[in-house]
């Protein structure tokens, strides 16, 4: 265990759980994908990742996790969140590990209490070393952690965010069965709000992945088409508008006409 750990540890309560040394077993895999409760080690990773200036331009929730005693709070905070909400919680994320190659530490999935959005109300995220986008992984994660959420812990729906900028998290989200409900506050920040419903999931989940990639794209070039098309109705109307409008008239004030001298 690293020293700040120990310090961390010997501050807290009694009944604060004791962070393992080693790395636990996964409780989740996928196909790539290995989920298993963050312990000690994974103290210089987690740093590593957030001083990634990649990543950190696309959080909504931006807390400085590449400084020591941030990074350990951090660490213990979710080693409580494993005992006292069973089943929820942010997992450190691997991949790889064939045969005589060591899994690869690719950032970290969750699922965590929304207070924003009501009493029980639970958030899908995942956070990603630049290295792993692009893969499919980010798309694999939320496979697991939807069956997880509503075949083990029956939830009704499950909520996600993400920054409005971020194409691709939105992208996944879409192909993960979200349907956007529009922009909200987030931490401060205007995120975008989505949900998807036990009842959809389970018949969406059927789908190949690709299918359900293909049908995301082409829902978000329907909608990027239906602004767009608003946008030029609203620009014609404004220029009409103001084509026929009144002159303004200097300063506000009446126009005079005035006899010739």
């Amino acid at each position: 265990m690293t020293l700040p750990l120990i310090a961390a540890e010997a501050c807290a309560p009694a009944s604060a759980p004791r962070l393992p040394d080693a790395p636990p077993a996964p409780w989740l895999r996928g196909e790539r994908l290995r989920l298993r409760e963050f312990c000690a080690e994974d103290l210089a990773d987690l740093m590593r990742m957030h001083a990634d200036r990649r990543l950190r331009a696309h959080l909504l929730d931006d807390q400085p996790l590449d400084k020591t005693l941030t990074a350990v709070q951090f660490l213990v905070h979710v080693s409580r969140v494993y005992r006292r909400h069973e089943g929820l919680g942010i997992w450190h994320a691997s991949a790889g590990g064939g045969d005589d190659a060591a899994p690869r530490f690719i950032g970290w999935f969750n699922l965590m209490p929304l207070p924003t959005r009501g009493d029980g109300a639970i958030e899908l995220g995942s956070r990603l070393v630049p290295g792993a986008w692009g893969g499919a992984l980010a798309m694999e994660g939320g496979e697991l952690l939807l069956d997880h959420a509503f075949d083990r812990l029956r939830l009704p729906r499950v909520w996600a965010t993400c920054d409005p900028d971020n194409r691709s998290a939105r992208a996944c989200l879409a192909a993960l069965g979200f349907q956007e409900q529009g922009l909200d506050d987030y931490d401060g920040r205007p995120g975008v709000y989505a949900f998807v419903e036990r009842a959809h999931w389970s018949g969406w989940r059927r789908l190949p992945r690709r299918e359900r990639l293909r049908a995301a794209r082409a829902a978000r070039q329907d909608a990027d088409e239906a602004h767009a098309t608003h946008a030029t109705h609203a620009a014609h109307a404004a220029h009409a508008a103001h084509a026929h409008r009144a002159p303004d008239r200097p300063n506000g004030c009446a126009t005079r006409v005035e006899a010739s001298p």
